[in-house]
Order: structure tokens, then sequence, then C-alpha cells
């Protein structure tokens, strides 16, 4: 009976052989499941899910989902930069895994050029990141002038003028481009919302940006914006709320109150422009307050009286007037002090969130209101933001965002060098002799002389600081929106297309009501203007990339992206000026005295961009990138107009692989090589580029993008990133000989480097 079993048994034996693999085979399940944030709930993408021992892998789409074939039980390791690493185990049943964030990698990832996201351990260059909530809890009106202390190497230098673009200087070098989610913009910094901020990544120097070109030739600054997040469905409201006073300056001009305006010891007021003793454009070293009389701005004027004053020294310092002399007393200790008043700021901003499984919604509404230390001076900023991003498929994703600003006053004042600032007005050239709260100096006018002969100490270069307020008026109007639209196809694990178009552009009005009696250097007639300025600018990036990223045998990684961009460049601006007024108070071209003084400026580029960039991981050894930009640029000669920029950066983490004393916690070595080039470009613009206005007692270049044809005040500077025209051949025309007109021509022009 065994015996006739046994080759039935062993054949039975042979076939379960054969087929175990097929059964071992039929027990192979697909793996569906989700990755998530546990903080929030929200969707992770791009996560990295991998059978252990294995090369078998795939990464979560922009739902958080995946599916990966494996065996019930095998082991899934779940891994996303900035989240600590999980292992599950295989099943039937739909995953949910939810990571949690490492804080030791947390603050190790950073946004790079383009917005591509990296490890800071693998970067072969210097950056820096700051985030946005630091900034925002004792804010400033400007994101980047909170910068300051924040970044090593960083310099940030507030401009003394209202809404002028801050000095960034990086290493020395001015930083003139900044980044919004991976668009560059054209601003003055004004223009972005501190309240939209995610945060800030300076990027230190040539080969951290090279992939921007010149307009990066020392650095950028790359701004992240806050975004829903896919996934957490919801709907959340944000309100935020900052209220501040300020008393004064930081510290006023130390100014001494125990002389009087004059010069050596000698001062007597006859009109206030050179007809008395001293009594015009003088310095306040004249007689002490002693209570002894001496005719003032403010004496009785008697024109059948005279009044003679003695002064020590004899009698050829003497004074005879018909103004009745007065106690000299420093009634105005303090001017500054007492002229400015209180200010006060708030800024309040509202966002609201909606999110769901495939969209995500942010809107934002910002406001802030500043009431200047000086009187009749305020500043309005508005700001709306809205983002949005849409995913109708697992491998199409849709992005588009919008930020419009206004930036409004009235009235700003002027603090530069002249009789245009109240500064220069107030605490340097002018005395304790007279008192700005006095009722005569608060009523601006003297009487029966409304609207055309204001009161003060001196009529020839100084002016009362409550007509320079209330009268002198400066308004400036500017509205700035940026946005774009881009889209993202998944190809597949490894590749990824993105198509983005970008706009940048802002229109601006500066005017300048200036009432008779003001006599700023180069306007002596005292007899008004009206000026206006305004500027267009236009950009428009749209660009195509192709994002890479492979892993060859679990050692090296390849990662980096190919694209192109197209950079479309329109600006236009008209100066426009009175000459002098007939009617005082009326402030229209029309009503000019002279002929209307005008200057009008366009221009236009169009730059060919192709990038390309490789990072190649070596395991946990190195990293070793490489970028390389060609710029092709209407604004330099014909046959000489594109240049390349290639850059080197190698990156190692030593503490990764040797064992270190327990003192040395990380430690990494990096290097970097970059080749940048400067292109006819500038980064701002003045009021009046290659003006040839004379009329104000000044004769501009001609051939300057930053010509200025007023004799006071400081010229205005404004976004820009156009052809600066060094290159051509500018020639200026004037009247050298016998009154007939001739034309010149520079002997040299500039080479870009």
């Amino acid at each position: 009976m065994n015996q006739t079993n046994a080759p039935l048994n062993r054949l039975l034996f042979a076939l379960a052989i054969i087929c175990l693999p097929f059964f071992l085979r039929a027990q192979s399940i697909l793996v569906k499941g989700k990755v998530t944030d546990a903080t929030n709930g929200a969707a992770i993408e791009s996560a990295n899910i991998t059978l252990k021992n294995a090369r078998n892998g795939t990464i979560s789409n922009a739902n958080g989902e995946f599916s990966l074939e494996a065996n019930s039980g095998d082991k899934l390791v779940v891994s996303f930069i900035g989240f600590e690493t999980q292992t599950v185990s295989a099943t039937g049943s739909f995953l949910t895994i939810a990571l949690i964030a490492d804080n030791k990698q947390l603050g190790d990832v950073v946004v790079t050029a383009l917005g591509v996201r990296k490890e800071i351990k693998k970067i072969g260059y210097a950056v820096q990141e700051v985030k946005g909530e630091d900034l925002v809890k004792a804010r400033d009106q400007n994101p980047i002038s909170g910068l300051t202390g924040k970044v090593a190497g960083l310099s940030v230098g507030p401009s003394s003028e209202l809404l002028r673009k801050p000095t960034v200087l990086l290493r020395g070098n001015e930083i003139n481009l900044y980044v919004v989610d991976g668009i560059p913009i054209s601003s003055d910094t004004w223009n972005i919302s501190p309240d939209d901020i995610e945060s800030y990544t300076i990027l230190k120097g040539p080969a951290a940006a090279a992939l921007y070109g010149s307009r990066a030739q020392y650095g950028a600054i790359l701004i992240s914006t806050k975004k829903g997040k896919i996934g957490k469905k919801g709907f959340t409201i944000e309100i935020n709320s900052t209220n501040s006073m300020d008393k004064g300056f930081l510290a006023f001009p130390r100014v001494q109150d125990e002389y009087g305006p004059g010069a050596n010891a000698l001062y007597a007021f006859g009109d206030g422009k050179g007809g008395g003793k001293n009594d015009n454009d003088y310095d306040v070293w004249g007689p002490r307050f002693e209570g002894q009389l001496i005719p003032q701005y403010d004496g009785a004027y008697s024109p059948n009286t005279t009044y003679t004053t003695t002064y020590p020294g004899g009698q050829d310092q003497n004074f005879t007037g018909n103004i009745q002399p007065t106690p000299w007393v420093a009634r105005g200790k303090n001017n500054m002090g007492k002229f400015l008043r209180t200010g006060f700021q708030t800024t309040n901003n509202i966002a609201l969130n909606a999110t769901g499984e495939t969209y995500s919604m942010r809107f934002s509404l910002s406001h802030s209101y500043q009431q200047s230390i000086i009187p009749n001076n305020q500043l309005n900023i508005t700001d709306f933001n809205m983002y949005g991003t849409f995913n109708p498929t697992n491998r199409i994703k849709i992005e588009a965002n919008l930020n419009y600003n206004r930036q409004y006053t009235p009235n700003f004042p002027d603090v530069d060098y002249g009789p245009n600032s109240l500064l220069y007005n107030i605490a340097i050239w002018t005395g304790a002799d007279w008192d700005v709260n006095a009722p005569d100096i608060k009523g601006i006018w003297k009487d029966g002389k409304t609207g055309t002969e204001s009161v003060f100490a001196e009529y020839q270069r100084y002016h009362n600081p409550w007509f320079m307020v209330k009268e002198w008026q400066r308004a400036h109007y500017k509205n700035d929106i940026y946005g774009y639209v881009s889209a993202n196809y998944k190809i597949d694990k490894n590749l990824n297309a993105t198509a983005r178009t970008q706009v940048s552009t802002y229109n601006l009005l500066r005017t300048e009501e200036m009432p008779f009696s003001a006599h700023p250097y180069g306007r002596e007639q005292a007899q008004g203007d009206y000026r206006e300025d305004h500027r267009n600018l236009f950009e428009n990036n749209t660009e195509l990339q192709l994002n890479y990223n492979y892993t060859v045998k679990n050692f090296l990684n390849l990662s980096g992206l190919v694209g192109g961009n197209i950079r479309s460049f329109a600006y236009n601006s008209n100066f426009t000026s009175t000459d002098y007024l007939n009617v005082p108070n009326v402030y229209s071209f029309s009503n000019s005295l002279n002929a209307v003084q005008a200057n009008s400026f366009a221009s236009d580029m169009r730059v060919l961009s192709a990038y390309g960039s490789l990072d190649a991981s070596l395991g946990k050894y190195a990293t070793v990138s490489v970028t390389g930009r060609v710029d092709r640029s209407s604004a330099l000669p014909q046959n000489s107009n594109s240049y390349f920029y290639p850059s080197l950066s190698v990156a190692s983490v030593i503490s990764d692989y040797i064992n270190l004393p327990d003192v040395i916690s990380f430690l990494k070595i990096r290097g970097s090589y970059a080749t940048v080039h400067g292109d006819a470009t500038s980064p701002t613009v003045g009021l009046a580029p290659f003006t040839s206005i004379s009329a104000f007692d000044i004769s501009p270049s001609g051939n300057s993008l930053f010509d200025y044809p007023l004799d006071y005040g400081n010229n205005y500077t404004s976004p820009y990133g156009g052809p600066d025209y060094s290159l051509s051949s500018a020639y200026s025309t004037s009247k050298p000989y016998n009154n007939q007109t001739a034309a010149a021509i520079p002997a040299t022009c500039m080479i870009p480097i």
C-alpha cells in the first residue's frame, strides 16, 4: 500500500514545488494610501514611499495619495524633507500616514533660485532664511526694512525720503532683485504686504543666484507668500492688527539757543532779504539773548519813525530802521519739538482661506495708515492679494496669484537738504528768535496778502514751517499690480513640466503744488509752480520648465531643471511743469506764466533666456551642483547681445560619514564658483531721463536716466530694470558759436562686464 502511493506522493511534492512561486505571487497586493501632515492634516505632495530593502517605490500626488504594489506584510518607508521618516506595514486597507514634523530638519529646507526647495546641507553656496512671522510682531511698513539685523552680511538702510526704496547691501554690494514665488518683480518693496509673506530667502552672491542672470549678479531676495494647503477641508479666517505710536526722532540735532541769528554778534531785521543787518541767509551766531532791544520780524513798522540800535564795537556797527526794537529773548527754544506731533500707525489685515481635496484659495486684504509726526502729513497703503490652486487630476496642477497695491498720500514732507526741507528751516539754519506756535507764524499769511506773501523771520532763503506743510504740498499716488498663472503637468514620477506667465506693472503720479512766496533754489521769484510726474511700467515673463529627479541604485540622485524665458519690458514717463504761475493758487498748466516745460521718455526691451541646473548627490557623501544661463538682450549691441552665466558648487557634510568628537555635532565644507555679467540696464530710473530742460537755473546732462531739471529737492528714483542706453551714441545740442546750433557726442562709451 505504501509502495503503491510513493510515486504519487513524489509527484504531488514536485507539483507543489513548481507551483509555490505562483501561490506566493498571489499574495502580492496593491497598497493604497495618503500621506498627510500630522500637525494640520494637510496633504503632503511628493513624499517618498519605498519598499524597505528594495528598489521599488513611488511618490505621493498633489492630494497626498499613492499606490504601490507590494506583498502583504512588507515594510513601507515613508519620508519627506522636514518630517520624521515612518515605517508602516503593507495591508489591503487604505493607509493614512501622518508624518510628524522633524524640528531638526525644518530649518534645513530653503527656497532657492526659481522656487526650487532644497536641503540646506546639500547646498554649496550661502543662503539664509527668515520666517515672515518674525517680522510682523513689531512691524515696519516696509517688509524689507524688517530684515535689519536678521541676516548675516545684509544691511538695510531705510531712505530718509518717504516711499523711496531702502538701500539693501549684501557684502557691500546693492541688491535690486526681488523674486516673489519664483517670479522676478519690479518693486520698490513698498508694494508687498508683510502679512502675506511666509518666508524670505536671501541668496548670497552670484553662485546662489546665477540662474537669474545679470539682475542678480550680487544676489537676490526671494519671498514666498502664504498659500492654503490642499487636503485639509475647511474655511479659516485670520485677523492681524498692529498699532503703534511715535513720539519723534531717535535723536534731535543738537543746536544752541544762547545766540540768535546773524553773524559776529550783529543782527537787525530790515526786510528779511538783506535790508537789515545780517537778516538774510544768515548763520545763527548773532547777538546773545539778553533781553536787549533789537528790531525783529514782528516789530511794529512805522514808515515815518526811525529807530537806532547800537551794538558793541562802535557807531559804525549801529543800525537805523523803521521797525520798533523789541526784547531779544529766546522765545523759540525747542521749535522742532514743539512743531512735531505724536505719530500713529495702524496696520490691519484679514485673510480668508478655503481648502478642499482638490483646491485651495486664499484672499488677503491689508490696510496701513500712518499719521506722520509732521503736521498735515499722512500715508495710506492698501494691499489685496488672492491665490488659488486647483488639481483637476492627479497629474495636473493649476495655480494663479494676483496682488494689487496702492500707495497714496495727499501730502508728504521733503526732508532733503535745502530751503525746501523742514529740518533745514526749523532746526539747522534758523534760531530761537521766533516761536513756531506764535499766532502770526501759525497764521501763515501777512495781513491783506493771503495767498501771496507768507510770514516768517527771513524771506530770502528760509520758510515758515506751517506754510510748508499746509500750503506747499507734494502728493504721491502709485498703483502696483503683479500676478501669474501657471500649470504643472506630471509626466511620470521623475518628470514634470511647468508653463507660467507673469505680469508686473505700475503707474505712478507725483504732484507738487508750490504756492506764491515759496523760494527754493532756482525759484527765487517766488511766484509759485505746479508739476506732475507720470511713470508707467509693464513687464511680462513667460517661461517653460522641465523638472527631473532620478535615483540610480539608491546612491546617485540626479535632479534639476531645464527651461526658457521670454522677458518683455516697456516703460514710459513724462514730467511737466509750469514756469511760474499767473494767478496764485491755481494749479494748472494753463496758468503758467511762461512756456510750459515738459520732458517725455519711453523705452522697451526684450530678453530671450535659456537655463538649466543639475544637482548630483552621491549618497550622504557630497552634492555637486552646476547651473548655466544664456541671455540674449536687445539692450546690447546687435553683434554682442548674448552671454553665458555658469556656476559650480560642491557641498559635503563630513559629520554624516565620519565619526567626529562629541564637541563637533555638525561639520560641512562647501565651495562655489560663478561668472556673472552686467548688461546695459539700470534697476531704477529718475524724474526726467535725457532731459534738456534748463528753465529752472540748472542744466542737466541730457544723456542720463537720472537727469534732474530742478535745483532743489532730490531726484525720486522708481523701479525700472530696463535699458540705460549707455552703449548708444547719444548726442546733445547747444549754440557754442554765433548762435548756431551744434551737436556733440561723447568720446567714450561704457562696455558692460
